[in-house]
């Protein structure tokens, strides 16, 4: 082979590779950081969820709108999250600490939307005997049931989330 065509050889296999460079750049990988993240089928906050996220879990980069980013799942699902959730390099941790598996077995039995309508139900069984088990007067918790059938309006909760920074809106 001449000096000719290996310097062409060179410059076609430096060309294919920042090609190829390009093309992977493209498809940027992003990293759930949250401990609590999720998908929603929109960009606010009150949008349903598609699914939870784990943290450390891969997601591909699709578009950037503002301060949302729409994502898809190594599963194929596709959702907007808030920017602040996700890093471009993975983080630290498996999700194997017990304090992280406690919050995680907490917010299994959490609502799937942010929300403040969850209507009054009164007690459940464990709240019902802890609170007969340390003496909590039925005044009390009939003020609890008050408290719970409060209801606000969902775009107040998005106002105050936003005002705030707090939930996908924390900085």
């Amino acid at each position: 082979m001449t000096r000719r065509q290996r310097r062409f050889l060179y410059h076609m296999t430096l060309l294919w590779v920042l090609v190829l460079g390009v093309t992977v750049a493209a498809a940027e990988t992003l990293y759930v950081q949250g401990r609590s993240a999720v998908l929603r089928a929109g960009k606010t906050s009150l949008d349903p969820v598609v699914t939870r996220l784990q943290h450390g879990q891969d997601l591909t980069l699709l578009k950037k709108e503002g301060d949302w980013l729409e994502v898809r799942t190594e599963g194929g699902k596709t959702g907007w999250i808030y920017r602040t959730k996700v890093t471009s390099t993975k983080p630290e941790g498996g999700g194997n600490s017990l304090l992280e598996a406690m919050g995680k077995s907490l917010r299994e039995g959490e609502a799937s939307a942010v929300t403040a309508s969850a209507g009054a139900r009164g007690l459940d069984k464990t709240s019902k005997a802890y609170a007969d088990r340390v003496g909590i007067t039925q005044q009390h918790r009939d003020e609890v049931d008050r408290m719970t059938g409060y209801q606000i309006p969902d775009q107040e909760i998005e106002q105050f989330l936003r005002e705030g920074r707090l939930g996908e809106y924390a900085q």
